[in-house]
């Protein structure tokens, strides 16, 4: 007598269609999270604002995890500009800074990376900044995220050796502060210099300070 055999169950059956469709309800909520973040604050906003705006239930939102997950979701992608699972500073944009020829390229070059990408990350940024303040969880994992953006600048502190005319690790902290949300946010938006403004005044203070 022949057994059946029971089906595997690490062997599903992986519906295309379905996964395709769940990858854009999540891009769904998360940009309805994002324009609720960035309108309302994080504190004032609730899963039925964001499943309002995304146009699906209240359910639908939680499957996509807690109104503090959705937050990180959005800064990830907000920084990273796609869901694509690559960090920002391995993409195409800071790749080209880092492989400049000479260390002004690089800051000319890191100049037009920012002037595309600030004005869209900038609002939700700082959202995350001020709900830092607010809630431990969200506190902690902004601690998580300066820690990574620091990292992140002292390999850009690297590329421009040997152009330096101060040490990599001053270098580094001089660039992480000078786009630190806070400072980013005073004189673009409550200053209202704009992203050309402070993008050329930045670029130009570290070639001042850091480059000879």
């Amino acid at each position: 007598m022949t057994v059946a055999k029971k089906p595997d169950a690490s062997r599903r059956y992986r519906s295309p269609l379905r996964e395709e469709q769940a990858r854009r309800t999540q891009a769904a909520v998360i940009e309805a999270a994002t324009a609720c973040f960035v309108e309302k604050g994080y504190a004032a906003t609730t899963m039925k604002d964001v499943a309002a705006r995304a146009g699906v239930s209240v359910e639908t939102v939680y499957g996509q995890g807690g109104k503090a997950s959705l937050l990180l979701a959005a800064v990830d992608r907000a920084l990273a500009g796609d869901d694509t699972p690559v960090p920002v500073i391995e993409r195409a944009p800071l790749r080209e800074v880092m492989e400049s020829p000479d260390a002004h390229a690089a800051l000319r070059r890191f100049r037009d990376v920012v002037v595309e990408g600030m004005p869209k990350a900038l609002p939700l940024m700082h959202a995350f900044h001020v709900a830092a303040g607010g809630d431990a969880e969200i506190g902690a994992a902004y601690q998580v995220y300066e820690q990574r953006r620091l990292a992140d600048m002292t390999k850009i502190a690297e590329s421009l050796e040997p152009g330096l005319r101060v040490p990599t690790a001053e270098a580094a902290d001089v660039i992480w502060a000078l786009f630190s949300t806070p400072a980013i946010h005073a004189l673009m938006v409550d200053r209202g210099w704009g992203v050309e403004r402070w993008a050329d005044w930045v670029i130009s203070v570290l070639e001042r300070t850091l480059l000879d």
